[in-house]
């Protein structure tokens, strides 16, 4: 596991995940469902991709806008003015994110993320990150009934 920090957005496969994103410039809205639906069909959508993907959508909602962005970089995320995403998609995120939970609340190594995490001495903080991620989606999915 190639990471730097307890985020999806501090490791490799973060960086790949922008690289998905930034496949789909230029424009100026990212969807989260049409997002899934791509990284499915491409095998990409694992826990650390999901894991991003809440991740980037609430920084977007939070900050309106990502800083992920070098200078001189053709395809910039700064471009993009808007990530929606509809009931269903953040409810397919939060149940992947739950499903995950699950893992770590059980132990019961069923995901090779959680077992990586559940090794490092960084357990504590990335498993609260993971739980302020549920919190915030499901705060979001309530605030849109």
């Amino acid at each position: 596991m190639g990471a730097w920090g307890i985020k999806a957005m501090e490791s490799d496969e973060g960086l790949d995940l922008l690289g998905v994103i930034k496949e789909l410039l230029p424009c100026e809205t990212v969807d989260l469902s049409e997002l899934m639906a791509k990284l499915r069909a491409d095998d990409f959508l694992y826990d650390e991709t999901v894991l991003g993907l809440a991740e980037l959508y609430l920084e977007f909602q939070e900050n309106g806008g990502w800083d992920y962005d070098y200078e001189e970089e053709e395809r910039s995320l700064k471009q993009v003015r808007a990530f929606t995403a509809d009931r269903a998609a953040l409810e397919a995120l939060l149940q992947h994110l739950k499903d995950i939970w699950n893992d770590i609340e059980e132990g019961s190594g069923e995901r090779d993320l959680v077992e990586l995490w559940q090794e490092s001495s960084s357990w504590d903080e990335w498993r609260a990150h993971v739980q302020q991620l549920m919190e915030k989606l499901d705060a979001r999915l309530v605030q849109e009934r």
